[in-house]
């Protein structure tokens, strides 16, 4: 008797649909964000008492704010963009809501005339896109400083905040690393 095998297909789902899902991911994802209030605590804040515990406590503070701190990165961005104007902002705004919409937050296959769109074209697209939208608008060292700005206020946040009173799911603790499995 020969082994027989199976393949499997996805179900094509409009357009509109797989953008819809995705901006109900985006949105779910966004309200993972810790209070504010939480995030500037003013006794939370002290240099780790040995070096080796920087990692732990870098690895700790970007997972448990990493929705915090994307915002604080995207708001940094946002006003070095306006200094080269607002169409930039608009642009690269725009730009950066597909990179969201159709590549981080898609679960389902892109379908566009009745073809299934491949997740490499749609990379590829949305890279040419992105370069083209930053060389269109000129704005290329004013979103690399707000970028570079806001990723070192994250990193300087990180390494003062302490995280010892910082409780994680179990799920982000195990995929950041934080928990192993011992197999013995």
């Amino acid at each position: 008797m020969a082994p027989t095998t199976m393949t499997y297909t996805s179900i094509p789902i409009p357009t509109g649909d797989v953008i819809h899902r995705s901006i109900h991911n985006l949105t779910s994802a966004i309200s993972r964000h810790r209070p504010w209030s939480e995030l500037v605590t003013s006794g939370a804040f002290c240099l780790p008492e040995r070096l080796s515990a920087l990692p732990l406590r870098l690895r700790t503070n970007f997972r448990y704010f990493s929705v915090n701190y994307a915002i604080v990165v995207g708001t940094c961005a946002a006003f070095s963009l306006i200094t080269v104007s607002p169409v930039a902002l608009v642009v690269v705004g725009t730009i950066i809501a597909l990179w969201l919409l159709f590549h981080f937050f898609r679960e389902d296959p892109l379908i566009l005339w009745s073809f299934q769109v491949g997740n490499r074209t749609v990379l590829l697209f949305l890279f040419l896109v992105s370069v083209w939208a930053i060389w269109f608008t000129s704005s290329a060292a004013s979103l690399a400083i707000g970028v570079g700005v806001g990723l070192l206020l994250c990193i300087t946040h990180s390494v003062i905040r302490n995280s010892d009173g910082l409780f994680l799911e179990e799920d982000d603790a195990v995929t950041g690393g934080l928990i192993g499995f011992n197999l013995r």
